[in-house]
């Protein structure tokens, strides 16, 4: 067939219909509108997946029965009065019970078999069971009734406790490729008295707590590993991202707005309940509430994270002052692109005018310090002065704390690798005193547009992150494409639009110097953070050769091979095999966060050996890969159902704590440091089309090595054409060279990948 010029190709795919992943809100509701909507939300969330309306429907005729036969069998069961008020309470408490006896029942259905059943994550997809299939029928109907964000909550199972004996078995075999012959028979044998002894009492206590909890693991998690932790949030805690390979042209102002509009539409979303939840419904979604308005306020012993809710402004650090901006007006409209735009131009150029110089401009640094002492500043030097308090509340409750960073040599080209460095170095570290370190959310974006962000840690995990970003790049790129720059132009005007059209300009907030000890600490925090990001060596990999659609056809999970490709790399790097760390997901659980997959075992073991045996034929080392692949796949897949190893020795280990109970077992286990911390960033929407859209794809993020002599490594698929790996270590370290490893990482992915040709 010959398709004429012009004319339609049937073979073509169709574009997909751009549609927003969130409703874009015109009006930032008032305290009255949120308490009805949170209201609706919780009685829908109850009920789901029958709708408040359709139970109120089966209500209202369940009532309108019974006043047409007041005689009926089931009022007849209950007492008869004759008082009016009475009988009208009767028979109202009568047809809700009644309506709600279906949803009881459908909703105990869901949570006892939908929702607890995995054997979907271990059947063959070509030859499914039984139960699978009809899981599977199940799943499509609910489709017809989509849940909203936390729509499934209640519904989700407890994370179970595993199997004490199966876990220790588990632990030294990850271990024996590890550690030396004669400290593995120590451990061994620690093992074998633990399961004899405190390990049995320690186990019925997990159980027990277990049962008076969503999740046993959670709260303890994020307040012993977390908010318990006294060092600096900046390296130790947070986690860094830069944007796209290339962005839209646009200007300073017209890329703010954009930032601005697109998160406060996404905290909005998020409070009302209208994200689209991951896996439509069976994942975990109780985290998203903390990543918008939130703050991490530093304690002497102990953190605490506060909620506001919904808020209506930004935080702005700009030239050394810091401002309040409100994405909509005081009656509650929410400004549009150009408005917003036209409100960033006049703060640009009213701050070319008021620069703020001296101890001042650093005051963010302040937050980067341990937390007791920023515990006792935060005290002395604000909440004890009445202007300083009223501008940290300010601060705390944004949304967001945006930093206009002066720099403009940020950016990705293949060709200068050491801008892409310094890029995503900087959005991990700082300068220094230009990230407010509590705040949940940090953006950073420079002179040339390019935009990064610092999150902290405690709120969440890498599925909200990934989620709320992949939000992000469809929004910026899709839905709020860019003007030509020309159109962008006239939008400019030296801030004089805004003032004309009386839109609400950005409040510079008022902050004092309240002594010298003041001037002091913010120059000592500022010196120190600034010193600990030097000390910082990251080496950012956009590898170009080929993607994760090549990985495939070679018969393995992208995931495994990445990691097989990292311990062949780091093996290289240190002669030894060492701790791994890669975080899974037991999303599938209530109130659940991650689980530890340890990717060294007998199977990673093997292949690496036999890469570096010269005897070995080509075909002896593919089937090792696969099948350290393989092996890989089911230890992931152990820890998505709740058989993972580490968070339930880490309870036991917290429960030791607290009941005063001596374990060597576990004191050793918790005393060996994670040489290599590695995490994969999935892509969890497919919004973007990374493979037709190159420049839209993420570069992704990074995290600072967990320990001082290791390495930590972040790491994503752009499509079936480049793999993005952040290296990250410390030049303080003598074993460590992040450039290094990144010659061996992308050494052995080369190997590996030619085995198959």
């Amino acid at each position: 067939m010959t398709v004429k010029e012009g004319s339609h190709d049937p073979i073509k795919k169709k574009e997909k219909p751009i549609i927003s992943p969130f409703p874009l809100y015109k009006h930032y509701p008032s305290r009255f509108e949120q308490i009805v909507y949170q209201t609706y939300n919780g009685v829908e969330n109850r009920m789901w997946p029958v709708r408040p309306l359709y139970y109120g429907m089966a209500a209202t005729a369940i009532a309108a029965y019974h006043w047409r036969n007041p005689s009926n069998y089931l009022l007849n069961l209950l007492p008869q009065t004759e008082n009016v008020m009475l009988e009208t309470l009767k028979i109202t408490v009568l047809s809700l019970g009644s309506a709600y006896i279906p949803v009881f029942v459908i909703r105990r259905f869901l949570k006892h078999f939908y929702f607890s059943y995995k054997g979907f994550l271990f059947d063959n997809p070509k030859k499914p069971s039984i139960t699978t299939r009809i899981w599977g029928i199940v799943r499509a109907v609910l489709s017809f009734c989509p849940p909203r964000l936390q729509s499934c909550e209640r519904l989700l199972p407890t994370q179970p406790v595993p199997n004490l004996q199966e876990n220790v078995a588990k632990y030294l075999e990850s271990i024996k490729h590890i550690v030396g012959k004669d400290e593995l028979d120590l451990i061994t044998e620690q093992g074998e008295k633990f399961l004899k002894e405190e390990g049995k009492k320690l186990q019925m206590y997990a159980r027990l707590y277990s049962l008076f909890t969503t999740n046993y693991v959670s709260d303890f998690w994020r307040k012993y590993v977390y908010l318990y932790g006294r060092d600096p949030l900046l390296i130790n805690s947070s986690v860094a991202h830069v944007d796209l390979f290339r962005d839209a042209p646009a200007m300073r102002a017209v890329r703010a707005a954009h930032v601005v509009a697109i998160e406060s539409l996404s905290q909005m979303a998020i409070h009302r309940q209208n994200y689209k939840p991951l896996g439509d419904g069976l994942l975990c979604a109780c985290h998203y509430d903390n990543m918008y308005a939130v703050n991490r306020v530093p304690g002497e012993t102990i953190d605490n994270l506060v909620n506001y809710g919904t808020s209506n402004h930004v935080a702005i650090l700009l030239k050394g002052n810091i401002y309040k901006m409100q994405y909509c007006d005081d009656r509650g409209k929410m400004y549009t692109l150009d408005e917003l735009t036209k409100i960033f131009d006049e703060l640009f150029t009213r701050a070319e005018l008021e620069p703020q110089n001296g101890p001042l401009a650093h005051i963010c640094a302040l937050t980067s310090d341990r937390r007791d002492q920023w515990h006792q500043n935060r005290r002395r030097f604000f909440l004890e002065n009445v202007k300083n308090k009223k501008a940290l509340e300010i601060i705390e409750s944004a949304v967001f704390f945006f930093t206009m960073d002066e720099e403009d040599d940020w950016d990705y080209e293949a060709n200068h690798p050491e801008k892409l460095d310094n890029f995503m170095r900087n959005m991990l570290t700082g300068n220094g005193s230009n990230r407010w370190a509590d705040k949940s959310l940090n953006y950073i974006m420079n002179k040339n547009t390019r935009c990064g962000g610092t999150t902290e840690h405690s709120i969440a995990d890498g599925s909200e992150f990934d989620h709320i970003m992949e939000n992000f790049v469809y929004m910026d790129t899709k839905v709020f494409s860019y003007k030509p720059l020309e159109e962008q132009q006239k939008l400019l005007s030296n801030g004089r639009f805004a003032k004309e059209e009386g839109l609400k300009l950005a409040e510079k907030l008022q902050i004092d110097l309240v002594n010298a000890e003041m001037v002091t600490e913010i120059e000592r925090c500022r010196v120190t953070a600034m010193t600990a990001g030097q000390d910082v060596d990251m080496a950012t990999t956009v590898y170009r050769e080929w993607g994760k659609g090549r990985i495939k056809k070679c018969g393995c999970s992208p995931d495994a091979f990445v990691q097989m490709a990292i311990q062949l790399a780091v093996y290289r790097d240190q002669g030894r095999f060492v701790f791994t760390y890669e975080p899974a997901s037991v999303r599938f659980y209530r109130n659940s966060r991650t689980e530890t997959l340890r990717t060294v075992g007998e199977e990673s073991c093997q292949f690496v050996k036999a890469m570096e045996d010269s005897t070995k034929e080509k075909s002896e080392r593919i089937k090792l890969l696969k099948k350290a692949c393989e092996a890989h796949v089911n230890k992931n897949k152990d820890c998505m159902i709740g058989k993972g190893i580490d968070r339930h020795f880490f309870v036991l280990y917290v429960l030791s704590k607290g009941f005063g109970i001596s374990s060597p077992f576990l004191e050793t286990i918790f005393s060996q440091k994670w040489f290599l911390s590695t995490s994969h960033v999935p892509n969890v929407t497919g919004q973007i089309d990374e493979d037709k859209d190159i420049d839209f794809s993420w570069i992704g993020a990074c995290f600072g090595a967990v320990t001082k002599d290791g390495y930590g490594i972040c790491y994503r698929f752009a499509g079936n054409h480049s793999i993005c790996a952040h290296i990250s270590s410390y030049h303080s370290a003598e074993n460590t060279d992040s450039h290094r490893f990144q010659r061996e990482f992308i050494k052995a992915l080369n190997e590996m990948a030619e085995m198959f040709e």
